[in-house]
């Protein structure tokens, strides 16, 4: 029940990501906004220095949100698949998720320099050190959505193996 409850929710919201001019983007569009203000409020930035800030805002949150499609694909992905996680499949899952993790810091790496062109390091670590704590309650949320992967189940031979080895196991202690 939980996973098609899941599978349900997060199809619905890819499908809904991709329609134009519904509640949920003028929702997202508003959260957005929001998160700006907050971001450029804490920032405390003046005249042209506010100015290069915000388009160089707007461009990284652009790549940002594309990188959050693909994280959504994979979630999609984990939750029609967790209940019988194979190990083909937990392996393609592992792997695109490092593969996404590594562009995520490849894309904040590039976007320090970019920001290093017009302000100090000091101003640029404040900017990640905010954005991360908006990511991170924006995965604290997801992941409480998330259930653990369930291992698949022994193998009749795995069986037949794991029996073994605690018979002749306890055999041994017994002498």
């Amino acid at each position: 029940m939980i996973k098609k409850l899941l599978l349900g929710a997060v199809i619905t919201t890819s499908a809904l990501f991709a329609l134009p001019n519904n509640e949920l983007q003028l929702a997202m569009l508003a959260k957005a906004a929001q998160k700006k203000a907050v971001v450029l409020s804490t920032m405390q930035l003046k005249g042209e220095t506010k100015e290069q800030f915000g388009k160089l805002y707007d461009e990284y949150q652009d790549r940002l949100s594309e990188r959050g499609m693909k994280h959504m694909g994979l979630i999609t992905n984990y939750v029609a698949n967790y209940e019988q996680m194979t190990n083909e499949t937990s392996d393609q899952l592992i792997i695109k998720w490092a593969e996404l993790q590594e562009a995520e810091l490849k894309l904040k790496k590039e976007y320090i320099l970019k920001f290093r062109k017009f302000l100090p390091s000091a101003e640029v670590m404040r900017y990640f050190q905010i954005e991360n704590r908006f990511k991170i309650l924006r995965e604290a949320k997801i992941m409480k959505m998330i259930p653990l992967a369930t291992p698949p189940a022994l193998s009749a031979d795995m069986a037949i193996v794991t029996t073994d080895v605690v018979e002749i196991t306890e055999n041994n202690q017994s002498k």
